[in-house]
């Protein structure tokens, strides 16, 4: 039973807490308002599912199993002795018994926990690994104390009070050994002063948990109840309109949750280890850059909460701030480096989204300091004059298949499909080989679809993936009120970032549609019979994941069961695929800028390719077949391997 010294120090660690904890949330707080409070069952269930069944720390076996072991290590036991302090009833033998095995084997396999966490940190030295001073070091060996300290209590009582229930402590039981070969020179009073010292390390490391890196146990059960539950990638809308500024230039104009995610961050390097920046010698680390976040933030919270109760307009940041959040923090190289993948986001256990801040940061250089790469300015005016990246003339977008036969909305609009032909599809030469193979299996399936042609404009995501949100609203607005126009239903999309684009981001602004990536439909149309694959080809392949088909849209079997159906193909997956895949370096509308830091991660890419020594590497992209046919140019094996997109694999298959 506690006495009133263990309520008091229970009371002051307990008001500690608390304390810790509200002052957290109200630094979180100066960010802007954002809305998360929606759908609170989903939210509830998915927050037990990551925080107790640890699903995707468990996707690392070795990080994963050591967290779970000393996460229950710590949780059961505690439990158990609230539990048992808040209800006075006596236990049955064999329930007391069954409670003390299963506090020794926890508590157990929580020791090994914290053995592999010192042989992680400081034996193997991980580079994903850092060390804030001494903190990481105290917070082990504190641990540590409290499981052995716990063990040494049980001991003791089975040496000294009595030895009931040794067959039901293994681990105790070994101390009690140990106590009673050696002798103890402890007597039942100063035990219970012992379990009072296990007892208050418990206690004070729960009370100053809020400024500690144990924080997480806080931030990350609320940043998974807060977490994104819209599609996977949408950004939020700008008010264009009507908004004062654009972006983030200063830490404040973050959401109040992009700011806590800066502290649920526990470090882990996980984002690090699957970022195709870093692991090319990129200046971007996610990690780092949520990290610096964070600095920012606890360097200005308290000049910005005074700022903000003393009435002041802070939109254009704190007056004379000598450091700035872009510049001081974070770099502008950095920020571009993001191909805005989603490999940190899809393995991050915590549910951090870093692409929404890179995204954020851009828009504000974009929009607000028109500073961005020169190339990008290119860009921009193409799509501004052309509706497409490369400026090719708008009105030549159709003439890739004017000897096809092909009917746009315009001539006939009663279509089974619209096909979304895209800006490599009508202006790329090699995608437009793509595009008219697609055509002719449509045909041969005996689909009635129908194009855009010159009404068409670029779908817009490398404008709003590079910050320039006036010019992709623009664009999908004016795409929205086409399709609408002829009342499409069912579109059928070429490529995963227009794809992306158009079943998602659309739905902001009235376009509403049934969006299906080739990869899909092709699928659909070899598993209904309209397309049989007959004709072998006896080639080794391997498939590669387009980002935004894969981690962004889920969309992994569908592709390898259409080459599945392919006689006599062998396929071979590389040792980065699935959620695990290795960005092209396409994305974020990295496809039109230079890479002059560290290596060409399509050259790292195609190096993973070329480990399994394939004859063909198909992918379902674009942008991902521009930089792989490059990258085999730069290995000189573009003459030993061929790239092809499904659409062609499938073409070829056919009788």
């Amino acid at each position: 039973m506690l006495n009133s010294m263990d309520v008091l120090v229970l009371l002051f660690f307990t008001g500690l807490l608390l304390y810790g904890i509200s002052r957290r949330w109200s630094i979180w707080r100066i960010g802007e308002p954002e809305d998360r409070s929606g759908n609170r069952a989903q939210r509830f269930a998915l927050m037990f599912a990551s925080v107790f069944g640890h699903d995707r720390l468990l996707e690392e076996g070795v990080p994963g199993l050591m967290h779970l072991f000393i996460f229950f290590g710590f949780l059961i036991p505690f439990t158990m002795v609230v539990f048992a302090q808040g209800f006075f009833f006596t236990l049955s033998p064999a329930a007391a018994g069954l409670i003390s095995l299963i506090l020794d084997l926890v508590g157990g396999l929580a020791l090994i926990g914290i053995m592999i966490a010192v042989y992680r940190r400081y034996g193997l030295g991980l580079d994903r690994l850092d060390n804030r001073g001494s903190e990481d070091g105290v917070l082990l060996v504190w641990l540590a104390f409290i499981f052995l300290s716990g063990f040494m209590v049980e001991g003791f009582r089975l040496a000294v009070v009595n030895q009931g229930g040794a067959a039901f402590a293994p681990i105790g039981s070994a101390f009690a050994w140990v106590f009673s070969a050696f002798g103890t020179p402890f007597d039942a009073g100063a035990i219970r002063w012992f379990w009072r010292l296990h007892f208050y390390a418990v206690i004070a490391l729960l009370g100053t948990l809020p400024f500690t890196k144990l924080l997480h146990l806080v931030t990350g059960t609320l940043n998974n109840y807060y977490r994104n539950l819209e599609p996977k990638g949408v950004l939020t809308a700008l008010d264009i309109e009507n908004a004062e500024s654009f972006g983030v230039a200063h830490v404040h104009q973050f959401t109040w949750k992009q700011l806590m995610d800066s502290d649920a961050c526990i470090r882990c390097g996980r984002c690090q280890d699957n970022c195709p920046a870093y692991l090319t010698e990129k200046p971007l680390s996610p990690k780092k850059l949520v990290q610096d976040i964070r600095s920012c933030l606890y360097d200005k919270a308290k000049t910005v909460k005074q700022l903000k109760e003393k009435g002041e307009d802070l939109t254009w940041g704190i007056p004379d701030d000598d450091k700035p959040l872009i510049g001081s923090y974070l770099t502008e190289d950095e920020i571009w480096s993001c191909t805005t993948c989603r490999a940190c986001m899809e393995v991050c256990p915590m549910y951090v989204e870093q692409i929404d801040k890179v995204v954020d940061l851009r828009r504000n250089l974009v929009l607000m300091e028109s500073s961005f790469p020169a190339e990008v300015q290119t860009v921009f005016k193409n799509m501004e004059n052309n509706s497409n990246p490369w400026g090719i003339g708008w009105a030549d977008r159709a003439n890739w298949c004017k000897d096809l036969g092909v009917k746009t909305l315009a001539e006939d609009s009663d279509v089974e499909i619209l096909l979304w032909v895209g800006c490599a599809g009508s202006f790329d030469d090699r995608y437009k080989k793509v595009a008219t193979s697609f055509v002719k299996v449509l045909q041969r399936a005996g689909v009635k679809f129908g194009i855009l042609g010159t009404e068409e404009k670029c779908c817009g995501d490398s404008a709003r993936k590079l910050g320039n949100e006036y010019l992709f609203q623009m664009l999908a607005m004016e795409n929205v009120e086409i399709m609408n126009g002829y009342g499409v239903k069912k579109i059928v999309v070429m490529c995963p970032h227009g794809y992306n684009t158009l079943k998602k981001d659309y739905q902001q602004f009235g376009g509403h549609y049934e969006v299906l990536h080739h990869a899909e439909y092709l699928h659909e149309l070899v598993v209904s019979g309209r397309l049989a694959l007959n004709r072998p080809l006896p080639f080794k392949a391997t498939y590669h994941d387009s980002c935004y088909l894969g981690r962004y849209n889920e969309i992994y079997d569908q592709p390898r069961a259409v080459l599945g159906e392919i006689p006599g193909l062998q396929l071979v997956e590389m040792d980065r695929h699935h959620k695990r895949g290795f960005c092209c370096g396409a994305g974020g509308g990295r496809m039109w800028m230079e890479e002059t830091l560290g290596q060409r991660i399509n050259d790292v890419r195609v190096a993973q390719a070329l480990e399994k020594e394939p004859q063909m590497a198909v992918t379902a992209c674009p942008f991902c077949m521009v930089m792989f046919e490059d990258g085999l140019k730069t290995h000189g094996r573009e003459e030993e391997v061929k790239v092809y997109d499904l659409i062609e694999m499938v073409e070829k298959a056919l009788n």
